[in-house]
């Protein structure tokens, strides 16, 4: 009857209860919703996790290949830059190994072409024309190549062929033509020297002394007894009438023979031009061996 009579009471705590099991619901789905989310961030979160270390190891295995590859071309450009060096030492060598070669056989036909042509060495007797002819080629751009290349071969037989064919050269006669011969014997033959350059007393001095051996150290006279028993017979020859011995040739043999080492009293044409570039090339490059190196 209250209640009838106070409706509107009623109606109020209808109200209240409809809001407060609307209330109990939404803070129910709330509670949910809080609960599925933490747990989809819990699940984000190990997925995000398990990218990151997936992305630190990826990187880790990137950092290793490069750095496998940084040594590898830092090796490589090594390699590259010796093998380059040393090509390029190679090339700068053969360059100046031909420059060598070029300049020495240039040289070498300047000086016997001229020869060839007489126009040195023209009042000179053929055992000093070789023996200065010989001197002159292998004291310079030839005793270089030698020296360096370690060729002994090539401009000595050169030489020597050229010399012996040469025209200059059959003026002399070769003692395989006539048994007879008057330059089978050493002697002769450095006699027959002497003998052309009597007349000219000046001639005589001049080769003596361009040939001079008492200053040269015995070392080296014992490496050149040829041309020791030439220079010592145009220095017997040389000397006053009263002091000159009546066969200067056979004076320097026995010298020789005594002294410095064994001679063979005989020879020919061939065999003399190869003695003399032997004593001669052998002499200039050990000299030229013992020089110091300028370096600039």
């Amino acid at each position: 009857m209250w209640d009838l009579l106070t409706g509107s009471d009623s109606q109020r705590q209808s109200l209240l209860g409809e809001n407060l099991v609307a209330g109990q619901n939404t803070l129910y789905q709330w509670a949910l919703e809080l609960t599925s989310s933490q747990y989809i961030s819990q699940v984000a979160l190990a997925v995000t996790q398990e990218k990151l270390l997936e992305a630190r190891e990826a990187i880790r295995r990137q950092q290793q290949r490069l750095n496998i590859q940084h040594q590898e071309l830092e090796t490589f450009c090594k390699n590259l830059a010796q093998h380059v060096d040393s090509r390029f030492r190679e090339l700068n060598a053969e360059i100046h190994k031909i420059k060598v070669s070029d300049t020495a056989d240039r040289e070498f036909n300047r000086i016997v072409d001229a020869w060839e042509a007489k126009t040195n060495y023209r009042n000179l007797p053929w055992v000093v024309q070789v023996a200065f002819l010989a001197r002159q080629v292998f004291s310079g751009a030839v005793a270089s190549y030698e020296l360096k290349s370690n060729d002994k071969k090539l401009y000595r037989e050169w030489f020597v062929n050229r010399v012996v064919k040469s025209p200059r050269s059959q003026e002399i006669p070769d003692p395989h033509i006539t048994p007879h011969n008057p330059f089978c014997s050493l002697a002769d033959l450095l006699d027959k020297t002497r003998s052309d350059m009597a007349d000219n007393g000046r001639t005589l001095e001049f080769a003596a002394a361009l040939l001079e051996v008492r200053s040269v150290p015995r070392e080296r006279l014992l490496k050149t007894p040829l041309l020791f028993t030439i220079a010592t017979t145009l220095e017997l020859a040389a000397l006053p009438p009263e002091a000159r011995p009546p066969k200067p040739a056979d004076c320097a043999i026995g010298l020789c023979r005594a002294h410095i080492q064994p001679i063979d009293k005989t020879t020919d044409r061939r065999q003399f031009v190869e003695t003399i570039v032997q004593e001669t090339a052998n002499d200039c490059m050990a000299i030229m061996a013992t020089r110091p190196t300028i370096t600039s």
